[in-house]
């Protein structure tokens, strides 16, 4: 039975260092904002209209989880590779105008801190949306269909996840478009 917030449709075929995996790939379409707004893009990321306001497909993705009763995060690594940002939301001014809200459940951290110190001590790689239900952990990694490729330091976090306990099931690519 399928927890997740999405209707997986493909899987991705991801070669890592201890052999091949097939991650499961959902397709999702978000709105794109169209408005005229001065919200930071964070390097020119799209802008997806997300609780009425400007915000970015991690947020969407996060939303996803939270209407399906996940609790979750946004956990961005750039650049704090040992100390990672945790968001709920994107604010207009910034890396600096977020807001940090960290996890309260032990486990959840306990599993993020094995996974970074089996890769190496860092966080960098991190998929994009941490979310957790019950006793399930799930990482999914927002890649605009078509524009976006897996990266190397993605690779080598699935890898330590999996070296951690974790399995490839725990792990969901969301390949989003925007619609008008």
């Amino acid at each position: 039975m399928n927890m997740l917030p999405f209707q997986p449709i493909d899987a991705m075929h991801l070669k890592l260092a201890s052999g091949a995996v097939n991650v499961t790939v959902c397709r999702t379409q978000f709105t794109a904002y169209n408005g005229r707004d001065t919200t930071h893009t964070f390097g020119g990321k799209d802008l997806l209209l997300v609780d009425g306001r400007p915000q970015f497909a991690e947020v969407a993705i996060l939303r996803l989880f939270q209407a399906a009763g996940w609790q979750g995060r946004w956990l961005e690594t750039y650049p704090y590779r040992k100390h990672p940002r945790l968001w709920l939301e994107w604010k207009p001014g910034g890396c600096r105008a977020q807001e940090h809200v960290p996890i309260q459940e032990a486990w959840v951290n306990e599993k993020l801190q094995a996974i970074a110190q089996a890769n190496g001590g860092y966080f960098s790689g991190c998929w994009d949306v941490v979310a957790w239900k019950n006793d399930r952990l799930v990482f999914a990694e927002s890649k605009k269909r078509k524009k976006d490729a897996m990266r190397g330091t993605q690779l080598r976090w699935l890898e330590a996840a999996l070296k951690c306990g974790c399995s490839v099931e725990d792990f969901v690519v969301v390949e989003w478009d925007v619609s008008c």
